[in-house]
């Protein structure tokens, strides 16, 4: 992995590669919290959290091929971790703080390979 696509230092790639999967985790476990719960499949939140993960786990992925597309599923996990944050911020419970924290630290590990 030579980062010469993202234009990124490879410290940065890894830390976003370790980021990505630590926000997919997270955002699985809170889909199992909320299925648990008995919130719908289709719901918004389920979806957004479904997202998240899915992108998360493609970002890394690009990212460890040094893919042409790692700036773009990067930027688009910029984008969504935001979005997740700020909804599992407002939920207020404990396991959305994690949740908010990781997808905190994903968009932080991100924007350095976006923004070089």
């Amino acid at each position: 992995m030579s980062g010469v696509r993202l234009g990124g230092a490879t410290a940065d790639i890894h830390h976003c590669i370790s980021a990505s999967l630590s926000c997919q985790a997270s955002c699985e476990a809170a889909m199992a919290q909320l299925a648990a719960k008995g919130m719908r499949a289709d719901s918004e939140p389920m979806r957004l959290l479904r997202q998240c993960a899915e992108l998360c786990e493609l970002n890394a992925r690009a990212l460890q091929k040094d893919s042409r597309l790692a700036r773009r599923t990067a930027t688009l996990c910029f984008e969504l971790s935001n979005q997740v944050a700020r909804a599992a911020w407002l939920d207020g419970e404990l396991s959305a703080n994690v949740l908010a924290r990781d997808a905190l630290q994903l968009a932080r590990a991100c924007r350095p390979l976006l923004f070089t």
